[in-house]
């Protein structure tokens, strides 16, 4: 499968070496906008991709069967849709588009020209997300009463002293709704199985001064609001602040509660009984030559990666793999917390 990327950050620093570790993936071509350079990395891969300046070349050159958009959400839309009239299938990033106008266009169109369009929630795949998922399944924790997903960062020394760029500009879709708000969203209609029937949210810039630049994109956002099956929802990130406690993601049901702090610790407990933490580890081991960064994203996109190739080879769709409805639905809450 010949594979290409656009973007010069994320795309190349953490999916490009993953990519490059399926045997049946190959990545042929990369095209950044800013980048004048690929890494050292890429350039000494026994067969290095061709470098474009210019996505729209890369497209109108290459024979893909596979794209990855790893650029700003400004140019998702242009991107993706160039991609579907080619006929290429596509691998998106979050945000998905800058509205629900657009993601509504890309997805009529993928049905109008039968091309797969999968959006980048990966960590839908991250082992320990699973096996909380499993317990929802299986009946463990009974009917879902409330999911609460709250995180809190200490970011304000580094919102004060480092340059954010286009994450600090709204008109960009910078933010951390956009970051990681569309992440947790996507986390609550996954694990819940249902849609949001209202909510309100708010959206707020503890540090809108810093290293020079004024911004006007969210650090903090608060949503709440109830599903169709009843169940209420609590989503919150703050990283404004000096002192913080993570990632903490906790689902009470009927017949008990789970939880998972920093994703890394999973507990479970029924009905009167205390919180136990259950053992999850990855089977398989992070490659040593990866970076840090790229480490960390691999137990949950390489399954994502094995997933992604065998709903396009073998048009076998897994029951957790992120299509472009996903991507639709999520723009759609995202546009009500915007209020667009």
């Amino acid at each position: 499968m010949r594979v290409g990327i656009i973007g010069g950050g994320f795309g190349l620093s953490v999916q490009a070496p993953i990519i490059n570790m399926h045997p049946k993936m190959e990545i042929a071509a990369v095209s950044t906008m800013n980048r004048h350079r690929l890494p050292e990395e890429l350039l000494n891969w026994g067969n290095p991709p061709t470098h474009y300046k210019n996505w729209s070349e890369m497209l109108e050159k290459e024979e893909l069967d596979l794209l990855f958009v790893s650029s700003l959400p400004i140019h998702h839309f242009e991107m993706v849709k160039e991609a579907l009239k080619k006929g290429i299938n596509v691998v998106c990033e979050k945000p998905f588009t800058m509205n629900s106008t657009e993601s509504k266009e890309l997805l009529n169109l993928s049905k109008s020209y039968d091309v797969k369009v999968m959006i980048d929630f990966e960590w839908r795949y991250l082992p320990i997300r699973q096996k909380m998922k499993e317990l929802i399944q299986n009946n463990s924790i009974g009917k879902i009463i409330h999911f609460e997903y709250h995180i809190s960062s200490p970011q304000y020394q580094n919102l004060q002293s480092s340059k954010r760029g286009w994450m600090g500009e709204k008109q960009k879709f910078g933010g951390m709704l956009g970051a990681l708000g569309t992440h947790m969203i996507d986390c609550l209609r996954w694990l819940v199985r249902d849609e949001i029937e209202n909510m309100n949210g708010l959206l707020h810039t503890h540090v809108p001064k810093g290293a020079g630049e004024l911004r006007d994109a969210d650090d903090a956002f608060f949503i709440h609001g109830k599903m169709k099956n009843n169940s209420t929802f609590s989503i919150q990130l703050i990283s404004g602040i000096n002192h913080g406690s993570g990632s903490n993601l906790k689902i009470f049901g009927s017949k008990g509660t789970t939880t998972l702090t920093n994703d890394t610790q999973l507990c479970f407990g029924k009905i009167n009984d205390p919180l136990e933490e259950l053992k999850i580890q990855f089977q398989g081991k992070v490659p040593p030559n990866l970076s840090e960064e790229a480490g960390a994203y691999y137990p949950a996109f390489y399954p994502f990666l094995e997933k992604v190739y065998d709903y396009i080879v073998n048009n076998k769709i897994d029951e957790d793999l992120p299509l472009i409805e996903d991507g639709h639905q999520n723009q759609i809450v995202i546009d009500k917390i915007l209020d667009i």
